[in-house]
């Protein structure tokens, strides 16, 4: 769901508050019904405008002697809401906010990702059974902060992104060096008509037009899905649990080092086809009746698991529809290193072998975030999964307590004290309701879509940039404007209540 490494901390000095008075909050989500999205939702947009891939066309492009297939971002999103489907998932009833029965309800959400998919190599626009689309702006995307901008973008072959890198011994003992990983993320025909909504002017983007409807939160509509394949660089000797995984050739760095690549220069950063293999699998679902409107899960790939194919090898590691925002970590977990009880962690589901079997020496596999909530393998164990995808907004904001400015003043580590700064860390495990900001510091809510929240930080570093080509898109002012704002309230803060020299307030800066 979130990376290991992933540094997305743009608010430099932003106060980051939370939104408090709905951080417990227990009732199912509401959304705009469908015919009012449908009558509001702008029907003059462009489409096709976007690009497929890293340097598409200034050096980017496959070889002359490359033979293989080329990936074509799906963008043809529509301009009318299509109508549900009779979705599997909706069948298992909810109770307190969650499905009675998680793990059905998670393969439910994992059939229908696969369905049509896999036959298709995932080139979701050949899919014979559904429409399925991308999501713009990831060709040029800066996923790490110390990686160099844009390099983190899609590859040639399948669209996958570098999401992360993780270093030696994080999957087991035997992984002596760093290891990748890219992703590629495919999202229904509910989902990709908010993204149309939102750039149907591929060269001025509306974030606020996630719902056509200005009143109501700015939600995608009921229905809307997500499939993300994450693939790692991780050979069997690295990671034995690979073996016999899926795997793709794609377009990824000739160096496996982010300390060299990072040093620079520019060609260190070069690309070759090279062997990747699926290790996990992340599900995301807007569900009205969930606490939060979202449902999250994830697959870990294990070898050694029953199945004739690898997408039968996949292993549920769990659902989490809620962070249980009340929990802090010493209610769960004895030390930093457990042992660590889940039972109070009502607002998920976790599979218990999997947590064995993955996380036993010589494996680390693990897919436990803070205080035991879910969180993918290769994800970062500081946090979980709602808890990083609720803080999906524009401007960006930390995605965890470690990254924000906040952290060095209170002086964090969650390597060694989890269990510190509880009323800061908490507001990282709230249950934002879909729609709404998760901090102050945010415009627009992007409904839990950190690729949304990406892609538009994405397009503002090319198209608001000093030397960028006109026409300048309206977002640039509103950005400007929202960076003035944040110096002035944070200087406001130092000198709130301080008299002058003639004892008048002194004047904000």
């Amino acid at each position: 769901m979130i990376g290991q490494n992933r540094m997305h901390y743009l608010v430099g000095a932003g106060i980051c508050l939370a939104y408090a008075g709905l951080l417990a909050a227990s009732s199912p989500a509401f959304a705009t019904d469908d015919a009012l999205r449908n009558k509001l939702a702008r029907k003059d947009c462009v489409r096709g405008a976007f690009k497929d891939y890293y340097l598409q066309g200034k050096g980017g492009d496959p070889a002359s002697d490359y033979k293989g297939r080329v990936f074509k971002l799906s963008q043809d999103y529509p301009v009318q809401l299509p109508p549900k489907e009779t979705y599997p998932w909706e069948k298992i009833a909810f109770k307190n906010g969650g499905p009675v029965d998680p793990e059905a309800y998670l393969q439910a959400l994992l059939q229908y990702g696969l369905e049509g998919n896999i036959e298709v190599d995932f080139y979701v626009q050949d899919n014979k059974l559904r429409k399925w689309y991308g999501m713009p702006w990831m060709d040029w995307n800066t996923e790490v902060a110390t990686d160099w901008p844009g390099t983190d973008g899609r590859e040639f072959v399948h669209g996958l992104t570098h999401e992360f890198d993780s270093a030696g011994n994080t999957f087991g003992e035997a992984q002596a060096e760093f290891v990748d990983t890219w992703a590629q993320a495919y999202v229904n025909d509910r989902y990709a008509f908010s993204i149309g909504q939102v750039y149907c002017d591929p060269d001025d983007p509306k974030p606020a037009a996630l719902n056509p409807d200005p009143t109501a939160l700015n939600s995608m509509p009921d229905g809307s899905y997500v499939i993300k394949l994450l693939f790692s660089t991780a050979n069997e000797t690295e990671l034995p649990t690979v073996k016999g995984a899926f795997e793709w050739d794609a377009d990824i760095y000739a160096n496996k080092s982010p300390p060299f690549r990072n040093a620079g220069p520019f060609s260190r950063f070069e690309r070759k086809l090279g062997k990747v293999r699926l290790i996990q699998i992340d599900l995301q679902v807007r569900d009205n009746r969930s606490t939060t409107g979202w449902l999250l899960g994830t697959y870990g790939y294990n070898g050694n698991a029953k199945g004739d194919t690898p997408w039968k090898r996949m292993v549920p590691l769990g659902l989490q529809w809620g962070n249980n925002p009340t929990v802090t970590f010493a209610e769960t977990c004895a030390s930093a290193d457990g042992p660590c009880d889940y039972d109070k962690l009502t607002e998920q589901w976790i599979n218990r072998q999997a947590v064995k079997d993955l996380a036993t020496p010589p494996l680390s596999f693990n897919h436990l975030g803070f205080g035991g909530r879910l969180a993918g393998p290769v994800d970062n164990p500081k946090s979980s999964c709602m808890g990083c995808h609720q803080t999906a907004g524009f401007p960006s904001v930390p995605i965890l307590a470690e990254f924000s400015p906040n952290a060095g003043v209170l002086k964090l580590d969650a390597q060694k004290h989890p269990e510190a700064a509880q009323s800061l860390r908490m507001m990282y495990f709230g249950n934002v309701p879909g729609g709404a900001v998760f901090s102050d510091s945010q415009l627009y809510s992007a409904d839990y879509s950190l690729q949304l929240s990406m892609g538009l930080q994405n397009f503002v570093s090319l198209r608001c940039a000093k030397d960028a080509s006109p026409p300048r898109p309206s977002l640039c002012d509103q950005l400007s404007a929202w960076t003035e704002a944040q110096k002035r309230g944070t200087g406001f803060v130092s000198i709130f209540g301080t008299p002058g020299s003639d004892g008048a307030p002194l004047k904000q800066p």
